[in-house]
């Protein structure tokens, strides 16, 4: 892979003497046009030869180059990281240098939760600081203590607008916000033990975050990632086998859920990498869903 991308980069130095700051300046235009997702995922053409920003998991095994260079994209972690002269924040995640997830950090024994970190988002971050530009920006945002996570895509004053990123407490009636807590573990361990992982990231990337019709940046929230991974891992074992019932209440995000669950089946491969299912069909009883659903 470094091989492959240094020779792109040596016929790129013919024409371009500075030719990092020519595949930054052409991903950084490129993301203004299309967003910082569609770039992660597509890359950037620049005199007609293409460089990758990142490389998904593939649906299969079958391509060792491909599985090669997923294997090779590079996560770095900072903390303390001035985005600006008079802004820093405590965590930003990168995937291949570029900044993806910023992270506001509150701990309760000290008197602070995850409001002040909503708020530090709302009134001390510039929407016009480059890593929260809506198109060139992280792709997500936590505000989090150990028992609760907050998430938004779009930082913008007072008007940004945070939705929980909790696990949810309980079953049935007695369901309720928050997270379960845990013995030997902080309540929000769910972020590093797996939301934070590689694997994950790269999936949300390159399967669940996209831009709607507004021009809005979708990233999903816990439950919805848990209910579509869950199923994939079912199918995956039980084949046709069962029938699955998800039970949401309204405006819970089920519009976006039976898009991804569908976008994800119908790659879906199994342990001898051949595919499992040949279509997807979608079935509603209502002509509103029906419309919402093609344009998810």
């Amino acid at each position: 892979l470094i091989e492959r991308t240094a020779k792109k980069l040596k016929k790129l130095q013919k024409r371009h003497s500075d030719v990092m700051e020519t595949v930054i300046r052409a991903a950084n235009d490129e993301m203004l046009k299309c967003g910082k997702n569609y770039v992660l995922k597509h890359g950037v053409c620049i005199d007609g030869i293409s460089i990758k920003l990142m490389y998904a998991k593939p649906a299969s095994n079958m391509n060792e180059k491909m599985v090669e260079n997923y294997k090779s994209n590079i996560f770095s972690v900072m903390e303390e990281v001035w985005v600006s002269q008079t802004e820093r924040m405590d965590l930003v995640l990168f995937l291949n240098g570029i900044a993806i997830v910023t992270m506001e950090l509150k701990y309760t024994p000290s008197g602070q939760n995850y409001r002040f970190a909503i708020n530090q988002y709302k009134n001390a971050r510039n929407k016009n600081t480059k890593i929260f530009d809506v198109m060139t920006g992280a792709v997500v945002n936590f505000a989090m203590d150990e028992n609760e996570v907050y998430m938004s895509t779009y930082i913008n004053g007072k008007d940004t607008v945070f939705l929980p990123f909790n696990q949810g407490t309980g079953t049935g009636i007695d369901a309720e916000a928050g997270n379960p807590a845990c013995k030997n573990e902080f309540p929000v361990h769910y972020m590093y033990d797996y939301i934070m992982l590689p694997d994950t990231v790269l999936n949300l990337i390159a399967n669940y975050i996209y831009v709607d019709n507004n021009s809005l940046l979708i990233f999903p929230r816990f439950h919805q990632i848990d209910c579509v991974e869950k199923l994939i891992e079912a199918v995956k074992k039980n084949r046709t086998k069962k029938d699955y019932l998800i039970q949401h209440s309204a405006g819970s995000g089920k519009t976006n859920e039976i898009a991804w669950l569908s976008y994800r089946l119908a790659s879906l491969h199994d342990a001898e990498n051949k595919i499992i299912f040949d279509s997807i069909i979608i079935c509603t009883d209502r002509v509103v869903v029906d419309r919402q659903l093609q344009q998810a």
